[in-house]
């Protein structure tokens, strides 16, 4: 988390130092809001390992590409700051595989790619300039994961199965007008889906999922 914490912080410097884009917009952002997002997404499947005096971690994943978009409502809390809920929906071309061989020949292959994923929360932002919002936000999300394990002799054996795990997220990012209803935005956003848990002798392992998406977006306030 101390690596997250890092780059929320460094998201929020990046769009404080952001000019204002346009003139004529209202300074305090609120209201409906529904906006178009895209960008970088990273998966990792994270083992951690305790034996009660000592904790090792691996993890292993890849990139895709995010889509989706983002419906909320803002309200003025006081003076310059503003607290708003949300609800998004979004969809990855995250893929990863890995082949299984026999001798020399790959014989199937293990691909594990993501669906549709479900955000809903909560956020509060300060504006910094007439221009300009930063804001953090938190609440749940619902990933779905889809497994294909390919048989590459006899494809009767393929093998389909979807998992959907809950989990939570937080983010930092920020807004900055175009006209006085239209803005841009940048987001990083980390997300924990829960881990499954057992022992194995005096070892006791988590797995779960990580993910990452740093994201830009074009919104627009009714």
């Amino acid at each position: 988390m101390k690596t997250v914490a890092t780059i929320i912080a460094a998201t929020l410097a990046v769009v404080v130092a952001m000019p204002a884009a346009a003139q004529s917009i209202v300074e305090t952002p609120l209201g409906p809001r529904i906006e178009l997002r895209a960008g970088w997404d990273r998966v990792d499947a994270v083992t951690e390992v305790h034996d009660g005096s000592a904790r090792t971690e691996a993890s292993t994943g890849d990139s895709g590409v995010t889509y989706g978009g983002e419906v909320g409502y803002d309200m003025v809390l006081s003076g310059a700051s503003v607290v708003g809920l949300y609800a998004g929906l979004s969809k990855s071309t995250f893929e990863t595989c890995d082949d299984l061989f026999s001798g020399s020949t790959v014989i199937a292959r293990d691909c594990l790619s993501a669906g549709r994923e479900v955000a809903v929360g909560a956020r509060i932002g300060f504006v910094t300039a007439p221009n300009s919002l930063v804001y953090l936000k938190a609440g749940y999300s619902n990933g779905e994961f889809r497994r294909d394990q390919r048989d590459l002799a006899t494809p009767a054996n393929n093998i389909r199965e979807f998992t959907r795990l809950d989990g939570f997220h937080v983010g930092a990012g920020g807004e900055f007008g175009l006209t006085s209803r239209a803005y841009g935005k940048v987001e990083y956003l980390y997300t924990n889906y829960a881990a499954d848990r057992g022992t194995v002798g005096q070892y006791r392992i988590e797995t779960g999922v990580e993910r990452h998406h740093v994201v830009a977006g074009l919104g627009y306030r009714f």
